[in-house]
Parts: structure tokens; sequence; C-alpha cells
């Protein structure tokens, strides 16, 4: 029986720190990617952009002195100062709340008795003293005395002298006169605060009674020790009804845009000098970094969705850095030009020139995304708390987010210069439009609705102006496949083509024939059909370098491939991939183009030459790898259509009778061989979008190899009349000078018309079994089957295009 060992925990530590550990370096590696590093480098610049531009000025003012500027509230700001005097007076306004103290008056009217008792008995001690009168006087020692007899009352020595000298016979009179008003006193509300008038009300019951000098001696300091209210301030409740009366005062506030001092108007009154420090205006107060705060919170939320809404649309934008980084370098240069013409009127920023730009050179969705996101940051140059600022917010993001996403649809589909004006003047008119009806539905002043329309349209003007000053640098600096790039690559004047044309025609026309084949393909799929048309221009452009040594620029010369080596022929033709991506660099090409250059043919081998080699062998194995193009199969749908189109042009050439339903059965095996021998597993194409290209081919192919009509011989006047006198050999043409006719289907071409590859190719070669498909000479005794064209094509496409003539 087994038994169960626990694993220890330090083995069960270490697997944690390693998992974690792992955890930590994917996390990484997925966030340290270059696209990331350009999104966080994007969004820190138009931070510190959208920070620059929010700055407040400082000054340099002080309480008491004449203010040297006019300033104007930043944000929305509360006079603390004046506010807090405000609360403060009205909660002195609130009258105490008391309640009655159960025992007060008993109390009082005890400490009464207690203190007239020892009264009683200082003066009987000074009657007892020699020479007793009411003149005499004490000395220190007899008042000392007289003092530590009264324990519950402090007198002066002049009090005390009074006291002494008063008969006891007063002093009872005193007791029963002050008794009776104290008690009468304490009868009703003695409030606290109001000791004071108890005390003048009892002495003035009691004035005309009592000696003056008793009164204010003696009968004064006992009232002020033995009177106490009986009706106290509750401080709980009149606390809390002053808290009210302070709530009940509103702050008073100083809105954005509102003067704050007015330059040469009165002093610096303290609650202007707290509203400007507050504010972060002043040269020796701190920064107030609440505004830096709630930008650096505006720029990261509204920039994160726009590359999460743009990952979401075109996630192939957010991938590539270089897309990626013209994205945001696109998005500062409009942040910066609004930042700069904002100083003279917020309604002429230029928010449309992003849309214009990304339209134009990445896509409408591309466009949408970040017009938004640039609207928002424009906007919120203009945010505050006052009605005019919320205004102006509401109908910058109107207007911008209809004249933005307009122009960007102007341009999202042909582009071209007039069509950018006319985009930037779409702009500029709807931008105009969607003021004059937020003022309208507002009922505002018109007068300044229609200025404000006027800046507005200004704005989508120099948005118009600003694309196109921009575009060509742009595109220069990334070297993108844009449109208007892909278009002046298209030209047939541009310099390659040009050398194309006039040191490899064959190579030329095939190209052009591949680029229409491509176009067509790529727009049935739903590829970049223009990407792909300069991709079939370019793609053979390595065969400038040995233009001679590809049988379709040799125009029916020897061909000087056949004269090496099975081994060096098929470098020399591997080569040309190679030395096209060399030509290409040199002429600045869009990496997408370099990328359809360098795959255009895949990993697939030469199979002429490596016939060949293995005929030369003979029965020695032979490494295929020799043979093979070193490329990668192509990974996007535009490259491998251009694979594809090149195949099917090269092989179609070489058909003897290319009707419509042999050119489509063709068509369809050989995209099917490319399908089973690998070369379309990195595309992202589906099976619908192989049999789409298939068909879209078919369709080219037949309007490029339609029947014409065999004129007849002209008749025996026409003839005479435009014979030659003196040639008596003008009747009989060579057969090199009659008109050439397409033979109709199911005729075999006459020997002369093989395609080139048959001159290349020597019968005899090939009489004995071979294991690989090679192609044989056409016959002119019966036209090829549809599986001995399909051989014939596999092996013209290496031995027409790629070898004598690829």
């Amino acid at each position: 029986m087994s038994q169960h060992v626990p694993s220890h925990p330090q083995s069960r530590l270490s697997r944690l720190a390693e998992d974690t550990r792992t955890l930590f370096l994917r996390v990484k590696k997925g966030l340290l990617t270059w696209s990331t590093l350009v999104a966080l480098s994007g969004m820190l610049l138009m931070l510190i952009l959208f920070t620059l531009a929010i700055v407040p000025t400082r000054y340099d003012l002080s309480v008491g002195m004449v203010p040297t500027h006019t300033i104007t509230a930043s944000r929305d700001v509360v006079d603390d100062v004046t506010t807090e005097a405000r609360r403060a007076a009205a909660a002195q306004a609130v009258q105490p709340t008391y309640h009655y103290v159960e025992g007060v008056s008993e109390a009082v009217l005890g400490d009464f008795d207690q203190i007239f008792t020892q009264l009683d008995s200082a003066v009987q001690y000074s009657e007892t003293l020699s020479d007793y009168g009411p003149t005499r006087r004490y000395t220190a020692d007899e008042l000392s005395y007289a003092r530590s007899i009264l324990t519950m009352l402090e007198l002066q020595d002049f009090q005390l002298r009074t006291l002494l000298n008063t008969p006891r016979t007063d002093l009872s009179e005193l007791y029963t006169t002050l008794y009776a008003a104290l008690q009468n006193t304490l009868s009703s509300y003695v409030t606290e605060g109001m000791e004071s008038e108890a005390i003048t009300s009892i002495m003035q019951i009691v004035g005309f009674r009592v000696d003056t000098s008793l009164l204010q001696n003696v009968v004064l300091p006992v009232l002020r020790t033995v009177i106490r209210p009986n009706m106290v301030i509750d401080q709980e409740a009149t606390e809390a009804a002053r808290q009210l009366a302070r709530d009940a005062v509103s702050p008073i506030v100083y809105k954005q845009g509102q003067n704050i001092v007015v330059k040469g108007e009165g002093l610096v009154e303290p609650y202007q000098y707290a509203m400007l420090s507050e504010l972060g205006l002043l040269s020796e107060t701190s920064v107030d970094m609440s505004i830096y705060w709630g930008a650096a919170l505006l720029v990261l939320l509204v920039m994160s969705t726009a590359v999460w809404l743009l990952y979401r649309v075109s996630p192939q934008i957010v991938r590539d850095p270089k897309r990626l980084m013209l994205v945001f370098a696109i998005a500062v240069i409009t942040l910066i030009a609004s930042i700069l013409l904002r100083l003279a009127n917020i309604y002429l920023a230029p928010i449309a020139l992003c849309a214009l730009l990304l339209s134009a050179m990445l896509g409408l969705e591309t466009a949408v995304v970040f017009n938004i996101a640039l609207t928002l940051l424009v906007s919120g140059l203009a945010a505050g708390g006052s009605s005019a600022y919320t205004a102006v917010m509401v109908q910058l993001l109107t207007c911008t987010l209809c004249s933005g996403a307009l122009g960007a649809l102007i341009l999202s589909r042909h582009i071209s210069r007039l069509r950018v004006i006319a985009a930037g003047l779409a702009v500029g008119a709807c931008n105009f439009a969607v003021i004059i009806a937020l003022g309208l539905m507002t009922s505002g002043n018109l007068s300044s609705s229609w200025e404000n329309a006027l800046w507005g349209a200004g704005g989508g003007l120099i948005s118009g102006l600003l694309c196109i000053a921009l575009q060509p640098l742009l595109e220069v600096l990334f070297n993108l496949p844009t449109p208007t790039k892909l278009m002046e690559l298209s030209n047939p004047n541009h310099p390659l083509l040009r050398r194309l044309l006039l040191e490899a025609p064959g190579t030329y026309h095939h190209s052009i024939l591949v680029a229409n084949l491509a176009e067509a393909a790529a727009e049935a799929i739903g590829a970049n059909p223009l990407l792909a048309r300069v991709g079939g221009y370019y793609h053979d452009i390595g065969k400038l370098r040995r233009p001679q040594y590809f049988r379709e620029n040799q125009l029916g010369g020897e061909n000087v491939l056949t004269e090496n080596d099975p081994y060096t022929a098929a470098q020399i033709v591997i080569s040309h991939t190679h030395d096209g991506v060399t030509l290409a660099h040199n002429y600045h090409l869009p990496r997408e183009v370099v990328q359809i250059i360098r795959q255009h043919h895949g990993n697939t081998p030469v199979m002429y030459f490596y016939s060949i080699a293995v005929k030369q062998a003979n029965g020695q194995p032979v490494d295929d790898q020799l043979f093979r193009y070193d490329a990668e199969p192509p990974a996007t749908k535009e490259g491998a259509v251009v694979l594809l189109c090149d195949t099917i042009e090269a092989a179609v050439r070489s058909m003897q009778n290319p009707t419509p339903d042999a050119i489509e059965e063709f068509i369809i095996k050989l995209v099917r061989g490319k399908l089973q021998d690998g070369q379309l597993s990195n595309s992202p194409l589906t099976l619908k979008d192989i049999d789409d290209i298939c068909h879209a081919s078919a369709t080219v192919l037949n309007g490029v190899f339609h029947e014409r009509i065999e004129y007849p011989d002209p008749p025996a006047a026409l003839q005479k009349k435009h014979s030659v006198p003196d040639a008596p050999a003008a009747a009989e043409e060579p057969p090199s000078s009659k008109q050439e006719t397409v033979p109709a289907a199911g005729t075999p071409l006459p020997p002369k018309a093989a395609p080139s590859a048959a001159k290349v190719l020597d019968p005899s070669q090939f009489e004995s079994a071979d294991p690989l498909p090679l192609v044989a000479p056409p016959r002119a005794e019966a036209p090829l089957s549809i599986a001995e064209a399909l051989e014939q094509a596999e092996e013209s496409e290496n031995i027409e295009k790629d070898e004598p003539q690829t």
C-alpha cells in the first residue's frame, strides 16, 4: 500500500516563486512592446503640450498695491475671506439657547446666609477692639485677622474698613433688605451672561436704604460672589443653531473669466490677494496643482480610450509601431496648431486636421476615433464653470464631431489635392452651419453667433490647407503605403518603372498584367487593391540587375541562362528577389511593397533547373533547398494575391487554347497546387477569398485572350489599287508579315506560336521516365488536355518567368 508523502513547504514556495516570475516576465514582455512604448510616449507628449497650454501667467502683487494688470479667474474660485466674514456675522447674530437649572436659588441664598454670618463675625471682632468707633483706624494685623474670618468673600482693605466700621444693627438691617431683594430677583430668570444686570437691579432696590459706601464696598462684592444664573446657555443647541446660520450663507464664487482685479482700479484687497494666491497666479505662492491633475486625468482617459477603440476597429495599426507613431504625430501636430491658433480665437483651432490627415493616410476608422479624441482635448482647453465657456465647449464639440467625420468620409476613398481642398471647404461649411444652428436654438446674441461661425469656417479652411502641406512631408518621413503614395508609385513615369520599360520590356509588360490581375483579385476579397496593384508593378524589379538572363527580355535571341550549370542558373533566377529588395530600399519603397517583392515566390522550388540537376546527378541525391527561394510564404492578403496572380499570368500565357472555361479550370488547378504546396499557409485568405480570386482572375484573363475576327484577304481590285509597281514579289508577302490571329477553341497553335519556353527545353533530355512534373514541348498535332496544360503551366512558371523568362 502506497503512503502519501506530503510535499515540502520549501518546494511549494519555490514553485510559487517560479510561477510568479514566469507570469511577471510574460506581462513585462507584453507591456514593453514597441507599440506600447509609442503609445505611452505619445500620451506623455500630448500631456506636456496640454499642460503648457493651460499654465496661467503669474503676477507680482501684494495687498495695498495698485493692480498693474487686469487678472481674471483661470477657474472657478471661492472668495474665502469675504465668505468667512459673512458666515461669522451670521453665526454671531444667532441668539443663544438657554435651559433652567434647578436648585440655583436655594444655593445662592445659602451662600448669602453663610457670607453674612462671616460678615457679622468680623463686625463682632471689631467691636471687641479698644477704641472701637465708626472712624477707628485698623492696623494691618487687625485687617489680616478680619480677612481670615471671611473665607467666602474677598475684600480689599478699604472695603474691609467699611465693613468693620458698620454697626451690627445696620448690618442686620442690610441683611434683611438684601435677602428680600435677592430672593425676589431669583424668583424670576437670571440668564447666563446677564448677571451684571441682575446685580444692578438689586442694588437699585436696596440703594435708597443703605449707605453709599456700604453699598459699594460691601453689598456689591457680596452680590458678585453669590449671584449665579438659573438660566444657562445650552452650548450644543446654540452651536448647532449657529452652524445652521453659517451654512445658510452661500459662498462667494468668482467664475472662470470673471475679473478679480482690474488694472489701475483701487488697491489690492486681502480677499483679492487670497483668491489670486489660491489660483496660483502670484509669483510667491505655490502652483495650483489641481489644474494639472485634471489635465493629466483628462489626457490619460481620452487617449487610452482612443487607443483601445482603435485596437478594436483597426488592430493592425496598433500592432504596427510605425503606423501608431504616425497617428500620434498627427494628433500632436493638430494639438500644437490648435493651441497656437486658439490665441487668436478658439473657433479657429484646426481640430479637423487630425481627421483629414488620418483618413487620407490610414483610413476612415482611425480618423473617426482620433477626431473624437482631439475634439474632447481641444474643447477641454475652453472648459470652465461659467455659462459662456460651457457654450463654447458645446459648440466646439458639436461642430468638430460633425465636420471632422464629414471631412474624413470625403477623403476615405479617392485622394487628390483637389479633393483635400474640397474636404476643407466642407469642414468649414459644416462648422459654420452647426454654430449658426446652435445660436438659433439658444436664442442668444446672433451677431456673436455669426462671428463665431465665420471663425469656425476659417478653422475648417485652415485644416484643409495644412493637410495639403503636411501630408507629403509625413509620407516621406514615415514611408507608408498611403493611397497618395501608392498612386505616385503607380505613375508610369516613376524611375523604376521607366527603367523596367526600357531595360526589361518583357518583364514590364508581364508586371502590368500581373498588376491588373492583382488589383481585380484584391478588390474582390476586400483587400487593398491599390497596394496589390503596386506590388504587381514592382514584384519583378530585381530582374533589372540581369535582364538578359530572363527569357521574356531576350526578344528571340539565344537563352544565355542555359549556358550555365543548373545550380548557377537557379541561383541567378532566385537572386532576383534579393536584387528587387535592394532596389526597393534604394528607391525608398514602402515596407509593405518590399515585403511583396521578397515573398512573391514564397519558398517554391525552381523546378526547371532542379529537373536538369536531377538528370545530371545520375541517381545521386540532389538537395532541393539549393533550388528553392529562401523567402517565407506571404503573410498578407495582398502578398498572397500577387503570388497567385504571378503564377496565373505566367501559366495561362502557355495555354494553347485559352477558352474561358479552360482558363478558369486551369486557374483553379494552379491555385490548388499553391495551396497544397503550403504557399498560402501564412496568409489570412479564406477558402471563399481563394474562390473570389480565381473568378476575378479568370474574368480579367478572358478579356485579354478574347477571340478576334479573322479578317479576309482584301479584294483583288483593292490589292491592284494599292499595289506597288516594279515589285513583282509584292503580292507574295512572307508569312511573318501576315495578320496573326488567335485560333478558335480546340484548334492547336502552329509551331511558331508555341510559348517561348518550348525553345528552351530540349525534348530529348526528358525522354526517360522522370518523377518530377516536367513540361513537354507543345505539339502541333493535337491540343493539350487540362492535365497536360497543368503540368506545362507549372513548368512554364519556372521556365518562362523564373528562369529564361520569369
